[in-house]
């Protein structure tokens, strides 16, 4: 089970997972003041953007947990093998038995799969092998805990310090890898690590999870009634949100139930769906390494070509009748004036959260992402089955940048 420990407020909320979760403003005092005799053999992972824009914080962690500088590493994003190698090299360095890790999901990846590594050099070989030919390698061992995590993120979104997932760069492209024994034992949501973060960052993370709720409920999967509440509450409470980021950011409470909803994500939603990719996020991550977005432009930019070939009755993509049932609950939940169809609509409310949708213009890129996605993520038991390259590279075409800004009319 996943017990989350809101600290000053003496709640427990569990979810099936793992993880043990500190959440709530100050968490991350309560977690160092409970359990400080482990501290004295722990390595510290930051986010470099983090460190640099939050020095105090970051220092003031340091100090407590009594971590040397010779035992810090910085991760820059994108999550690389590279990079956890040298991770790997500090903890076998540093006779490690603690690694926390403050930052984005690259510095969470990171630190989850060199933690997976040095506890089982078959890691990276496996995906090494795998990744030449799968979008999402299942590691088909478990890791015995050599170490302790203790993840504490520093956005809005991915949930990456709980999902049993962890995404690296090999060779320039991205892979997802699964396994079960990328949880960590402990993470720590703190309003405090969230609070420098700028508006698009939170809209962009705001959405991101959106489409991760709204995925599974239009794949055309089944569900049973609880999990379809809540997925609408989640979906309802985001949009709430997003709505009073694009108007005056976010209060730190507001921060707190975001990050809520997202570890959410692994419990209900999710339940027995492991591993799960969906086709936005099987093709966003071949546009993320070959037209070189970031992983939420990518995102954002596909989704209205996405829905509108579903709303046009494709059903390759998703079902159009929950693709119509979801799209009522984001209006009803703050945007009852956007528009009725759910692709115009959803492009409007990106345009309108201000979410960065230029994607470069360049055939050969379009091309390889769109060929790509049919390598990695066209497999049987795929979101993708059956998609071919031709209908692939039509669907990443239309999200190329022009000037008549028209994402909704895409056919």
């Amino acid at each position: 089970m996943c017990i989350i420990v809101m600290a000053k407020a003496n709640a427990v909320v569990q979810w099936e997972c793992r993880t043990r979760i500190y959440a709530g403003h100050d968490a991350w005092k309560l977690v160092a003041s409970e359990q400080q005799p482990s501290w004295s053999r722990s390595v510290l992972v930051l986010g470099s953007g983090f460190a640099a824009a939050n020095f105090r914080l970051v220092e003031e962690v340091r100090r407590r947990l009594d971590v040397p500088m010779g035992k810090t590493q910085l991760v820059q994003a994108p999550a690389t093998v590279e990079q956890v190698e040298s991770l790997v090299t500090l903890l076998a360095g540093s006779d490690a038995e603690t690694v926390v890790a403050i930052g984005g999901t690259a510095t969470l990846d990171v630190t989850k799969i060199a933690c997976h590594e040095f506890a089982d050099d078959r890691t990276l070989t496996t995906i090494r092998a795998r990744g030449t030919r799968q979008g999402v390698i299942t590691l088909p061992f478990g890791s015995p805990g050599r170490v302790r995590q203790v993840l504490v993120p520093t956005t809005i979104g991915p949930a990456a310090e709980i999902r049993p997932y962890a995404a690296v760069q090999l060779r320039g492209q991205q892979r997802l890898i699964y396994g079960a024994g990328l949880q960590p034992l402990l993470a720590v949501i703190d309003s405090e690590f969230t609070d420098s973060l700028p508006q698009h960052a939170l809209l962009g993370g705001i959405l991101a999870s959106l489409i991760r709720f709204v995925d599974p409920h239009i794949d055309g999967s089944s569900h049973g009634l609880l999990t379809v509440a809540a997925i609408r509450n989640a979906v309802s409470v985001l949009v709430s949100l997003g709505n009073r980021a694009q108007d005056n950011g976010l209060a730190a409470s507001d921060r707190l139930r975001a990050s809520y909803l997202n570890a959410a994500q692994t419990g209900l939603t999710f339940a027995e769906r492991h591993p799960y990719v969906s086709t936005t996020c099987a093709i966003a991550a071949e546009m993320t390494g070959a037209l070189k977005l970031r992983p939420v432009t990518a995102m954002a930019a596909v989704l209205p070509h996405l829905w509108r070939r579903i709303e046009n009755g494709d059903s390759r993509f998703g079902d159009g009748g929950r693709l119509r049932q979801a799209w009522g609950w984001i209006r009803a939940a703050g945007y009852p004036d956007l528009p009725d169809d759910p692709a115009e609509g959803i492009a409007e409310l990106i345009r309108f959260w201000g979410i960065d949708i230029g994607v470069p213009r360049g055939d050969q890129a379009v091309n390889l992402a769109a060929s790509r996605t049919a390598r990695f993520w066209g497999g049987k038991a795929s979101p993708l089955a059956g998609v071919s390259v031709a209908d692939l590279r039509d669907l990443i075409s239309d999200t190329v940048s022009r000037d008549d800004d028209s994402a909704g009319s895409a056919t």
